[in-house]
């Protein structure tokens, strides 16, 4: 498990190659457990009044959620790639995803922002879905969309 992380750090930028579920479950799970305990003490932090351990906290948080983005993005495609999916439906599921949360954030419309929260909310289920697929070892050309 703890090799699957140094992988994951080793291969900041490799978009080739496969990676299987625990290659890919491993830091995910690690940051967002990480992210959680350290937003929790920024939390206490903040209510007991300790503004300034609070802002140190959520600035890191801030930089570390910046430091993998790129190395979250390879990952995915690769597992994609592993999962005989093609890389372009992540690469499509991603963008499409980020778009409709910043639309989200400028338009204030509520009939729009439930249309938009309801395609999130499927791009991120395909997205889990996908990652979570068995291994399978196929040729570029049989490689599937969904």
């Amino acid at each position: 498990m703890l090799e699957a992380y140094k992988d994951f750090w080793r291969k900041y930028i490799d978009f080739n190659g496969k990676s299987n579920r625990l290659e890919f479950w491993t830091p995910v799970l690690i940051h967002i457990i990480s992210i959680f305990i350290i937003a929790l003490i920024g939390i206490v932090c903040f209510i007991t009044g300790i503004f300034i351990v609070a802002a140190i906290l959520s600035a890191f948080v801030g930089i570390f959620a910046l430091a993998i983005i790129v190395p979250m993005f390879a990952i995915t495609l690769r597992r994609f790639y592993d999962a005989g999916r093609k890389r372009a439906t992540a690469i499509i599921l991603i963008v499409l995803s980020i778009f409709v949360n910043i639309t989200f954030d400028i338009i204030q419309i509520n009939s729009v922002a439930v249309s938009l929260n309801i395609i999130s909310l499927i791009c991120t289920i395909i997205l889990v879905i996908e990652t979570l697929l068995p291994s399978r070892n196929v040729a570029d050309s049989e490689l599937k969309w969904l």
